[in-house]
């Protein structure tokens, strides 16, 4: 069928297709950039790297094993590949960049931690008498008041994690609850037919939907941690964002036939489930930004 006698909705699932393909060829370049220009990629969770790179291996596999769309494949096939280049970057910096780290650094990110403590000792082994030591030292009033506001954070940090996992866990309830009202209403005209269902891709496609919004959790935690989005790409996420939102569209507009949407539900489910997360991390920017100020 030529591009002539294309319906609309399909000649517009086409456009959203490769919409999407645009966003997601140049989503990695804005992170790419900023490590280059930093050396440093410490903002990074190498657990979320890791996840979204399972995620894309399953997807890929998945696509091909269910004959999608050919904008699925190329954004599959690229989504491994801008993964693999940014993981290469994120260990040439904390590795071999930096010959002062070890690979058990590089994955559990131990390096800013071990030198605040040893500027910590360094600082408490400073003897009195030194003539590089600063004049002026902090009261105990001023180290108390430091302490209650440290606490005071952490509480706040605390609270707000709750809260991401109780929203968590009521969007994920609420997706599984609308999904099984759609697909399996009792009233609706046409039923699901589950002999195109295939179990094996299908469960490539869940697992792969899975890893991807499991993906922003590591990311979205070191950032609550941290209490700064400090190395991260905003252009990056933006990028995510308008990619996954004309992913979904495509898939919509190319159909609307609910065993068509049943075999692509994983696949919009890992391109729609990541929002949530996705804009959690744009609180984040939003929310140290103003504490910054």
């Amino acid at each position: 069928m030529d591009s002539l006698t294309m319906p609309d909705h399909e000649q517009w699932a086409e456009l959203f297709g490769y919409a999407s393909i645009a966003c997601w060829i140049v989503v990695f370049t804005p992170q790419l950039y900023e490590n280059y220009t930093r050396k440093n990629t410490d903002g990074v969770s190498i657990s979320f790297l890791l996840l979204w790179i399972f995620g894309d291996i399953f997807n890929l596999i998945g696509a091909l094993l269910e004959h999608l769309m050919l904008t699925v494949l190329l954004l599959a096939v690229y989504y491994l590949f801008a993964d693999c280049l940014l993981m290469g970057q994120v260990i040439y910096y904390r590795y071999a960049y930096s010959s002062t780290r070890t690979f058990k650094d590089i994955l559990f990110n131990t390096s800013n931690n071990d030198e605040t403590i040893y500027d910590t000792m360094a600082t408490a082994s400073t003897p009195d008498n030194d003539e590089n030591a600063p004049l002026l030292r902090p009261s105990s009033s001023d180290s108390s008041s430091h302490t209650v506001l440290s606490q005071k954070q952490s509480e706040h940090t605390r609270w707000i994690v709750r809260c991401f996992f109780i929203l968590s866990v009521l969007l994920w309830l609420t997706l599984l609850l609308g999904s099984v009202l759609f697909f399996w209403w009792p009233g609706a005209k046409d039923k699901v037919d589950l002999s195109q269902w295939h179990l094996l891709s299908q469960s490539l496609g869940w697992a792969s939907a899975i890893l991807y919004c499991s993906s922003r959790i590591p990311q979205i935690m070191q950032n609550f941690r941290n209490e700064s989005v400090e190395g991260l790409s905003l252009t990056m996420f933006v990028f995510s964002v308008v990619g996954n939102l004309t992913y979904s569209a495509s898939i919509f507009l190319k159909s609307t036939d609910r065993t068509y949407l049943l075999i692509n539900y994983p696949w919009l489910l890992g391109s729609g489930g990541t929002l949530f997360f996705d804009f959690t991390i744009f609180f984040q920017f939003y929310t140290y930004k103003q504490h910054r100020k």
